[in-house]
Order: C-alpha cells, then structure tokens, then sequence
C-alpha cells in the first residue's frame, strides 16, 4: 500500500546545501577517518545483505569516503561492506552530539507536524487508538520534539527513549519497551545507522506486546537521488548510512522477521532540489532527458517532480508501518 504526501512547500536549498549539513558531513566523515586508522577499533564482515539476506559475493562493490559498500543485485539495498561494532557506533554518535550540543537546532516544524500526521492518519486508518507511543531515538538530537507533541498531538501519551549504549541484542532496550507497554512505536532514525537493523528490528518485536504499531523510516536505496546520484548523493554519509533499504529488501527482512507490513510510503522533500543544484552545478554532465529536465526547471516544476516521487515511491525517504 503507498500513501501519496503533497507538498505544500519545497523546502531551501539550505537544507541541502547550507553551512550546518556541510559541517555534519565533515564531522562524520572525520570520524570515521580516525575509526580506520585506529587498528584497535573491531569491525565485523557482512558477508550477505542486511535486507534479503543475499550472499554478498553476489553482489557489487563500490567505496565511498574510504569505506567499501555493495548494491544488492536481489533487492537494490545498499549496504556497507563491514562496519564497526554496535558499541563503537554508539559512542562516536554520543561524541557527535555533545561537539553540536550548542549549536543552534534550526526550526524543524515540518518534520514534527509531519511526523505526528502520520501516526493521526494511521489511527484514523486503522480504526485503532495509539493512545500511548514510544519514541526511539540514541539520544536526543530533536530538542523541541517534546513540546511540540505536547502543542499538537492532544489525547495521546508520548514516552521518549533515548537509546544509550546496548548489548548486541539491545537488552537494555528489550527491557525498556516492555515496561513502557505502547500501543505504537516510532524510530524514525536509527535503522540506517545500526550495525545490524535485522537485530534492532527483532528487539522490537520480541519486546512488544502483539498488535504493536511500528513507525519506521529509512533512507530509500529505490529513490530517484540514490538511482541517479548514488554515493555522490550529499545525503550518503557512510557512517549514517550503513544500510540503505529499497522497498523490496526492507519488505523481505520484515517478512522474514514476522513482522506484518501495513503500509510503505516516501513522503521525501529533498530530492528534486538534491537534484536540481547537482544539475545546475555539474560540469560536463549530460544524462538524457533529466540534465535539460533540470537546466529549464522553476520552482513549480520541481513541485511537481516531487510529488511525483512521492506517488510513485521513488523519493529518497522511505517509510513503513508495521504490526507485530
């Protein structure tokens, strides 16, 4: 099932391009710099696909920023070749938000509205309550989340969880989820970046009680931004982006994990002014059909290519509702 989510807006394009994302991507990248020149730091081997399980010898590899990565030829994820251990990730993101803690959080409005519009949808959908929601994320890099689900989603109880440093089969977080007991469950950021998303996953559903809600997003290997642009997307940064599902590989891991799937979306913003500013700024790059597509477009066409994507599950954001 896709959810078609309009625009109302295209977002600037300093979101893409401004001073803070390219001082986030410096700062990722220069820990994952010192991470391989450290020969105590373990990393671990993916020898299938994290999604649909696929032999990874199966399927091609690519590097980008010193890591090597590979596009599943079974279900078109992209995966990192091996990554660092659960525990090293987690510390290098606690060092990322206490360097950032003082730094201005910008206005992120949109992306709460339209978080919680998901969940309202949802309800309305399902003709269930979700009365009661755990929000997941490794720490807080969302200040101002709290108080808008307190100004804008009334009758509904929200728990934040702030995952801390785990054990590799998220003990702590099996733990946790039990004794919050929610009727629906949102990480909206954490799949991408985990070590293995097939054990995050799992400690979701074995903790939660049957007929659980679970909001889950990723970064979508099947968007127009990753088909054209790939690893020179400026939204790959190889340390926050360890997987990145297509609908089929996420489709097959929640299969495999008996999780029902009730709903696949891509309500992504960024891709046509992703693409717009890599057209417009490109030397000597002639791709068919989308370099004049981008050389004549306005504001009005870019809207609409969005919407398309949207439509179409094509747009770089991937989202899933599923029940345990």
């Amino acid at each position: 099932m896709q959810t078609p989510v309009f625009l109302d807006h295209l977002p600037d394009i300093d979101a893409v391009a401004g001073q803070k994302p390219a001082k986030y991507r410096l700062r990722r990248n220069q820990a994952l710099g010192a991470l391989l020149l450290d020969p105590t730091d373990p990393w671990q081997e993916r020898k299938c696909c994290p999604a649909c399980g696929q032999a990874s010898d199966k399927n091609p590899i690519f590097s980008q920023a010193l890591m090597e990565f590979r596009r599943c030829s079974g279900c078109n994820s992209i995966y990192a070749a091996r990554t660092p251990d659960q525990a090293t990730l987690d510390r290098l993101r606690l060092e990322q938000i206490a360097a950032t803690a003082a730094e201005p959080q910008g206005d992120r409005e949109f992306e709460f509205t339209s978080l919680l519009n998901w969940i309202s949808l949802t309800e309305a959908r399902l003709e269930r309550r979700l009365d009661r929601v755990l929000d997941i994320r490794f720490a807080s890099q969302a200040p101002a989340w709290p108080d808008a689900t307190e100004r804008l989603s009334h009758n509904r109880a929200w728990d934040f969880l702030h995952l801390e440093p785990d054990s590799p089969d998220f003990a702590g977080l099996r733990a946790a989820i039990a004794q919050a007991a929610p009727r629906a469950i949102l990480m909206p950021a954490e799949l991408d970046r985990a070590a293995d998303p097939a054990a995050l996953l799992a400690a979701l559903k074995d903790a939660a009680a049957p007929g659980t809600v679970i909001f889950a997003a990723s970064s979508c290997a099947d968007g127009l931004e990753y088909e054209i642009l790939g690893a020179e997307s400026p939204s790959f940064v190889p340390l926050d982006r360890l997987t990145v599902f297509s609908i089929k590989g996420f489709e097959t891991l929640s299969a495999r994990l008996g999780l029902k799937v009730l709903e696949v979306s891509t309500p992504g913003r960024l891709d046509a002014v992703i693409l717009d500013r890599y057209f417009k700024s490109a030397e000597n790059r002639s791709i068919p059909f989308w370099s004049s597509f981008f050389r004549e477009a306005d504001k009005n066409r870019l809207r609409d290519l969005q919407i398309l994507l949207q439509r179409s599950l094509k747009s770089g954001v991937l989202r899933f509702i599923l029940e345990t």
